[in-house]
């Protein structure tokens, strides 16, 4: 092969090259694309996570035949119909100018945030200590509505049923001892502090503090309806 031969040849190779090479740049960039899917995740997901939470995005990876033509705008973003904020949502990406395209990406979110979990083996019925409680990280994103953030919030209160250590605790899950029992002998308390009347009543079926109970007056043998106190008296009016 002569020098000019390979001269044309080198030529050729080059206008090939950078042929190739501008065909790519009116391509658009998968990079910006998972770029704009991650803030719009990001974004959401700030104003569903509570204070203190940590929050993460990874776009999935395009698939690399997807082949968009360049937009001309920076694209823009929105969520998919009847969106919510999960631990895998979809986001749109759109280019609103000509040549115009649109797509949902696939983006996993995590939302790290500490709540309270059963630290130790208990049983239906029982109250939480400090003790059985513990506060570990998890992606909320993937949790229902219902975690707790402090153990304050479970401490004395009582499990509805039993759950295996490590299981999140839920509001649904737990419940206010029960102070008043059917049958038990309460004091009925009407009025207000300054002038409450006090008299001596009987539970007819069981309830927590902050619960509404019947109560047979014991004197009277009438039956009234008030809320049980934190003290175990029952309240009637205000």
């Amino acid at each position: 092969m002569n020098k000019g031969t390979k001269r044309r040849l080198a030529a050729l190779a080059a206008a090939a090259f950078a042929a190739f090479d501008a065909s790519a740049a009116q391509l658009e960039d998968h990079a910006r694309i998972r770029s704009l899917a991650q803030a719009h995740a990001l974004e959401a997901a700030r104003s569903f996570a509570p204070a203190g939470a940590r929050l993460s995005a990874e776009a999935a990876r395009l698939d690399p035949r997807l082949q968009l033509p360049a937009c001309p705008v920076v694209p823009e973003t929105f969520s998919a119909p009847g969106h919510s904020v999960t631990a895998v949502t979809s986001v749109g990406v759109r280019c609103p100018a000509p040549p115009g395209w649109s797509l949902y990406v696939p983006v996993e979110v995590e939302i790290l945030v500490d709540v309270v979990v059963l630290a130790a083996p208990a049983a239906a019925g029982q109250t939480l200590a400090e003790s059985d409680l513990k506060l570990e990280p998890m992606n909320v994103a993937r949790l229902g509505a219902g975690y707790l953030t402090r153990i304050d919030d479970a401490e004395g209160l009582v499990l509805k049923r039993p759950v295996r250590p490590g299981t999140v605790l839920t509001a649904a899950l737990l419940a206010r001892p029960t102070l008043v029992r059917r049958g038990q002998r309460v004091e009925l308390v009407a009025g207000g502090s300054s002038l409450a009347v006090r008299t001596e009543g009987e539970a007819l079926s069981d309830a927590a503090e902050g619960e509404r109970v019947r109560v047979r007056n014991v004197r009277s043998r009438t039956i009234v309806e008030g809320v049980v106190a934190a003290d175990g008296t029952v309240r009637i009016g205000s």
